[in-house]
């Protein structure tokens, strides 16, 4: 018997309140949450549902929404993360200090190694959060989204769901290699492309 993907946001600032919106205008079942508490988060449409973090961290799909730097602390959240894909949406670049941290690593390897068991998929985050919130130019061009994981099956599920979002995903393989490209400030970072159909 199949099962429904449960997915969460976690964090509602400018890309978690973003991601919202994709999701209500899509129609999809998500589930928004932050440390502050439901009652602290804004309505959103009908298939955005508040709830707490903990509530949250029992999706099978987890987008991290947060402050670069807070990704350490979230991954204690869980001691385990298995069986779950975490989307990285973070941009370690506008972080301070994020060189030290990082000791030359990719920020996705950095978020791998503090949820631990995670399958890191990094997407979502190349975009200004009102860009990505945006509409489509056109009813017939799609606006591109990229997609990088060291797992081609959550790669692939992932490009799935930003397609059912209304945006065309563009899978660049693995993180240490066309992931990069997403890194910022690399050079796919602020790229606002549109998929246009051929004549």
């Amino acid at each position: 018997m199949a099962t429904h993907t449960r997915y969460a946001i976690i964090g509602t600032g400018n890309i978690g309140s973003a991601l919202a919106i994709l999701f209500d205008r899509a129609g999809i079942d998500v589930s928004i949450a932050n440390t502050r508490g439901p009652e602290s988060i804004p309505e959103f449409g009908t298939t955005v549902h508040a709830v707490t973090l903990e509530e949250a961290l029992e999706s099978d799909v987890i987008f991290i929404a947060i402050p670069f730097l807070a990704v350490e602390d979230f991954g204690k959240k869980l001691p385990k993360w298995d069986g779950k894909i975490v989307i990285d949406t973070t941009n370690a670049y506008y972080a301070p200090n994020a060189e030290a941290v990082l000791k030359g690593r990719l920020s996705s390897d950095f978020a791998a190694e503090a949820l631990p068991g995670a399958v890191i998929v990094k997407a979502f985050n190349q975009l200004p959060a009102k860009t990505l919130a945006a509409k489509n130019p056109s009813a017939q061009s799609k606006r591109v989204l990229f997609v990088s994981s060291n797992s081609e099956d959550a790669s692939t599920e992932v490009a799935r769901l930003v397609e059912q979002l209304g945006l065309a995903a563009v899978e660049l393989g693995r993180i240490d290699e066309g992931g990069r490209l997403i890194q910022a400030p690399n050079a796919l970072v602020l790229r606002n492309l549109v998929e246009q159909p051929f004549a």
